[in-house]
């Protein structure tokens, strides 16, 4: 039984790793200087210097498949952006691309939903958030 909980563990970290520099990648493509943090008990996975001067900081979260996204350590703060990455049961399929949605992390507790304790963002609300990127491009 833990060899399948380590396991998963393992498949979830190297989702969310993959979507932290996918989302990277997608970001210098839009001339957004960003840098990825490192750590794992992280809760910034990256850091924008806007152009004004200022810092955004993303939080990655990532989903194989297509449930729920869990967001019960996702804070409200200005400043402070989700992006969630959905692969749609594609992750080992490289031609296909995911879905992402950038949501200011102060309009998570207006979608979220909560289940069985847990804070959750379910996708029929994410539609407006759906590949959002001038959001992180201050």
């Amino acid at each position: 039984m833990d060899a399948l909980i380590k396991a998963a563990r393992k498949s979830s970290q190297e989702s969310g790793t993959g979507s932290e520099f996918l989302v990277l990648s997608n970001l210098y493509r839009l001339g957004i200087n960003a840098f990825i943090s490192f750590g794992n008990t992280k809760q910034i996975d990256i850091i924008i210097q806007a152009r004004n001067g200022m810092a955004l900081t993303v939080d990655v979260k990532s989903v194989r498949d297509y449930s729920s996204i869990p967001v019960t350590n996702v804070r409200a703060k200005e400043n402070h952006f989700l992006v969630v990455v959905v692969y749609n049961r594609r992750f080992a399929d490289l031609k296909s691309l995911p879905d992402f949605y950038i949501i200011p992390s102060i309009k998570i507790d207006e979608i979220q939903e909560i289940y069985k304790a847990e804070k959750r963002l379910l996708k029929g609300k994410l539609s407006n958030f759906k590949d959002q990127w001038h959001f992180l491009a201050c």
